[in-house]
């Protein structure tokens, strides 16, 4: 009776707080940030999808810690799931399973398919709903259907981990060279006067290291639960 009566006292608390701190939003509440990224998204990081523009600009130093989540990821799972590298990642799914030719087959039509729609939706994110992030999920996914298609296929996870790192520090490399720039980390090197097309080079490279370090890193994940599997 006790312990139920404390819950609810804290639920009350928790309540209040959420009540105080919620009261005032509606005169706390405006439009600034909307109307400058419509006004001015465009013409200061050439991108016409404002949310690449956020992430890879305005707010380039939260996606830094996006990715360093992947990365942190990564390695726990590899460290929960630790076996012998040389293994057959996939191989145990043919020990219980037979995977069926119709599906193979479909499998082979589709992962071409797969792939340039994901490097496509990686490439042009500047331009439409999309990015590395999005884009290096589908290429993944697509990776992994290979595993149905080539049943004995390897994969060597340590040069993979080692590969994301050095992709992770690349795109830290190339967001730092506004520094040399505009005298600014972390935003578009090209210069502010520079054209709508030439700032949407800056977009499309960072957009393709971070969909080879997301492709990469579910990549990892995505072989260490079959690994697991055994």
């Amino acid at each position: 009776m006790v312990k139920q009566a404390l819950l609810l006292v804290l639920l009350g608390g928790i309540f209040a707080v959420f009540y105080l701190v919620t009261e005032d939003l509606s005169e706390l509440y405006n439009n600034f940030g909307k109307t400058y990224f419509q006004l001015n998204g465009l013409l200061e990081t050439g991108s016409r999808n404002l949310v690449t523009a956020i992430y890879l600009d305005y707010r380039l130093f939260d996606s830094f810690f996006e990715a360093g989540i992947l990365l942190v990821a990564v390695a726990g799972i590899i460290w929960i799931s630790k076996h012998d590298l040389n293994e057959k990642n996939a191989q145990f799914m043919l020990d219980r399973y037979k995977t069926p030719d119709l599906f193979i087959t479909f499998s082979r039509i589709v992962y071409p398919m797969m792939l340039v729609f994901g490097f496509y939706v990686i490439i042009n994110g500047h331009l439409s709903p999309g990015g590395g992030f999005q884009g290096g999920a589908i290429v993944a996914t697509a990776i992994l259907i290979l595993y149905y298609i080539d049943h004995d296929r390897e994969t060597n996870i340590k040069q993979i981990v080692t590969i994301e790192k050095l992709v992770f520090f690349l795109i830290v490399l190339v967001a730092s060279l506004s520094l040399l720039t505009r005298g600014e980390f972390f935003t578009n090197f090209m210069p502010l006067d520079s054209s709508v097309a030439s700032k949407a080079i800056y977009l499309v490279i960072l957009n393709i290291l971070i969909g080879f370090k997301v492709a990469l890193g579910l990549w990892t994940i995505f072989t260490a639960f079959l690994r697991e599997g055994r």
